[in-house]
């Protein structure tokens, strides 16, 4: 049987970062007198890059003019990720269980990161965790600038994998925490499983739910990918 191919998302799977994420984009909006929810973040920003984040808070602000202008939205993006990096320079604590599960499912699955996240925070985390051996490939913000959210950044993944070893399409599994992320995933043809404190609608929205890696094996991530239920 061929080693099962697992996806996790860098954002509050791998890492914590919502709560930096949040911070850093809602200021840099705030310089352009643009404001938005907590609940505008979680449905419709998070999992995207800082620019798609800041143009969906601008779009359910429904704010025109200038304050929607991609040359704006760019700035804005720039300054968000300049705050996030620091935040991630200063060190990020790894999700609850995913040290534990990586090492544990490194010898059994083939694992993979794809994010929307820039490939330096990405690579800080790693290092600090001491984790990165653990991946065969990862995919970030540089690495894909289309429209969001698409299945590219997981299709992308998926080519790099096939390049080894050859790669079932419609196997893998996407661990993700946005409604976003799902929606990307199942456009990769993938099983996304939600991980995390998430809304009963995120919760719901993937092909099983998890409220966070710990004690999860493999195995479990196979069950719930058939289709077994919410655990």
């Amino acid at each position: 049987m061929p080693a099962p191919i697992i996806f996790l998302d860098f954002d509050d799977v791998l890492a914590e970062t919502r709560a930096p994420r949040l911070t850093a984009l809602r200021d840099a909006l705030a310089a352009d007198g643009v404001e938005f929810s907590d609940e505008t973040f979680d449905d419709a920003c998070a999992g995207l890059s800082f620019a798609g984040a800041a143009r969906a808070a601008i779009r359910r602000a429904n704010v025109a003019g200038r304050f929607a202008d991609e040359t704006t939205i760019e700035l804005a993006a720039l300054r968000a990720s300049r705050a996030f990096g620091e935040s991630a320079a200063r060190g990020l604590p790894l999700a609850r269980g995913v040290a534990a599960f990586v090492r544990g499912a490194a010898g059994i699955a083939r694992l993979g990161i794809v994010t929307r996240a820039p490939r330096r925070d990405v690579d800080l985390v790693l290092s600090f965790s001491g984790l990165a051996d653990s991946f065969e490939c990862v995919v970030a913000a540089e690495d894909y600038t289309g429209p969001e959210p698409a299945g590219d950044p997981f299709d992308a993944a998926i080519g790099r994998m096939a390049r080894g070893r050859p790669v079932t399409i419609g196997e893998g599994i996407a661990l993700v925490a946005s409604l976003n992320a799902v929606a990307a995933a199942r456009a990769a043809r993938l099983h996304p499983i939600v991980v995390g404190p998430v809304s009963p609608a995120l919760a719901f929205a993937g092909d099983g739910y998890l409220a966070s890696l710990e004690g999860t094996t493999v195995r479990d991530l196979l069950r719930l990918a058939a289709g077994a239920g919410v655990r």
